[in-house]
């Protein structure tokens, strides 16, 4: 994923373009973890979260319960105090990246190298698999292909289908992600890194699904081939949607943990895993302050360096948490802008733009302003140095006949300065800019539009959501350039 262009934040000043890493790190308020807020039809009240705890060894198993409202996530019964545990689940309970179910990536004779691991060491941490690995644990849960042999494994398999049960609808869940719209809406949302970002995951989604049909079909056929009466008839098409639809599943629920002593000394590969109960937690961003900011933090911890077998993944409390408290944590980069979260965990998260931020930190969402053919991304708070530039050769022609108001700022136009009439001439491109995206099209719905479909109003809502969101930057971006164009005067005392 391409870096963002990262903005410093300062009193309303032209910055220098600056790149930034997206790699995420628990306990640093980054994470991969996906969104909660589409889980199917389900009976909250049916749902015990007690019960799932204790089916996968998780603690404290008596202090969370589910959300009720459109966006459910996990609240908590008691208060909890800054530092405090608010979920620890063991590694062992969670579905690994390193740790594929057999069938998949299958050594040529698997008799003769039954004790060897199936995939190499290079196989088992690249970059570019762990999803389709993930995806595999996830069929092969589908497949019911373990079974338990002794009770805390009867357990674990309990608890990871009644987490099963619990997941989006699959149908909803594949139209929240823009790597399956059609080109009409991929257009509507006016986002040309939305575009980019759907035509570099068009082609890496493709091979993983190549690669899971293959192996899927395998072990399907030899499936049959056991079975002595009705054999089941296996089409392509339907295990290219089974692999689509587990590949969702791990791209909005899985997160990404170092192993790494406390010192922060790494002792291995990062691990990509999918943890039970903890996905059900919902995003809030660590980079404001105040109601509605995360509360929460994660992290692997073992008593062990080296040792993952008594591992666990726990959420710890950033702030003290009340009663009925929602618990929540920072997706990290990968929910950031508003573009990009969508991409990842098919929702646009909501935004404050006038909430009090950690300024030490990079800015939370962007809006796309093109100028005389170059795009820029824009936040509220500060101009990127190469929009001035453009808007002041702008601002050079459209002032020319002008003499006098131009002579007042010529020279500093000509360096590039920031000047009243360069704010006024970005503010005005940006507001035109905001203005387009909420203006409907002539041509109105096309024939392909169904909107008595739910996936179809999903996909369409979110794509509505996205250009509200740049409207809005766009809008709070222009005004403060005039704010700055004409200064509030000072109060004489």
């Amino acid at each position: 994923m391409a870096p963002l262009k990262k903005f410093v934040k300062a009193a309303f000043t032209a910055t220098a373009p600056n790149y930034q890493s997206t790699s995420s790190k628990p306990g640093s308020g980054g994470s991969s973890i996906g969104s909660t807020s589409l889980l199917s039809g389900l009976d909250v009240a049916s749902v015990s979260l007690e019960e799932m705890c204790g089916l996968f060894k998780a603690e404290p198993a008596d202090n969370l319960y589910l959300t009720s409202n459109g966006e459910r996530g996990v609240c908590v019964y008691k208060p909890v105090k800054k530092g405090d545990v608010v979920l620890s689940i063991p590694i062992s309970s969670c579905f690994r990246d390193d740790e594929p179910p057999r069938w998949y990536e299958r050594l040529e004779n698997d008799e003769a190298n039954e004790d060897e691991h199936d995939i190499t060491d290079y196989e088992r941490y690249s970059p570019s698999g762990w999803a389709s690995r993930l995806a595999a644990s996830v069929l092969d849960l589908q497949l019911n292909n373990s079974e338990g042999e002794v009770q805390n494994e009867n357990d674990l398999k309990k608890g990871r289908e009644m987490w099963q049960s619990m997941l989006p609808d699959e149908d909803i869940l594949r139209a929240s992600l823009p790597v399956h719209w059609g080109e009409e809406i991929v257009g509507s949302t006016k986002c040309t890194a939305l575009e980019l970002a759907i035509d570099s995951a068009y082609f890496a989604r493709a091979t993983a699904v190549f690669t899971l049909t293959d192996e899927l079909k395998q072990v399907l056929e030899d499936n049959n081939d056991k079975k002595e009466d009705k054999k089941e008839e296996i089409t392509t098409a339907d295990l290219e949607r089974k692999c689509h639809d587990a590949l969702d599943i791990v791209q909005t629920r899985a997160c990404r943990v170092e192993r790494a002593t406390e010192d922060g000394a790494q002792w291995g590969p990062p691990l990509r895993i999918l943890a039970p109960i903890f996905d059900f937690i919902n995003h809030a961003s660590s980079r404001i302050t105040g109601q509605g900011s995360a509360n929460a933090e994660f992290g692997v911890e073992n008593e062990q360096m080296c040792d993952m077998h008594e591992a666990k993944l726990v959420v710890r409390a950033l702030r003290d948490i009340d009663e009925g408290e929602e618990v929540l944590i920072d997706y990290g980069d990968s929910a950031r802008p508003a573009w990009r979260c969508l991409t990842s965990y098919g929702f646009v998260p909501d935004y404050d733009l006038n909430a009090d931020t950690n300024d030490e930190e990079p800015i939370e969402n962007v809006a796309e302003l093109w100028m005389n053919g170059l795009r820029f991304d824009v936040d509220p708070n500060s101009v990127p140095y190469d929009l001035v530039e453009v808007a002041a050769a702008q601002t050079m022609l459209d002032y020319s006949v002008d003499e006098d108001e131009f002579a007042k700022e010529e020279e500093e136009i000509e360096n590039g300065m920031l000047t009243p009439l360069v704010a006024r001439t970005i503010a005005d491109r940006a507001t035109e800019a905001a203005v387009n995206l909420v203006i409907e099209t002539e041509e109105g719905d096309s024939e392909e539009d169904v909107w008595d479909k739910a996936e179809f109003v999903q996909a369409a809502s979110l794509a509505n959501r996205l250009r509200w969101s740049q409207h809005e930057v766009l809008m709070k971006f222009a005004k403060n350039l005039r704010e700055l164009c004409n200064p509030e005067p000072e109060e004489e005392d």
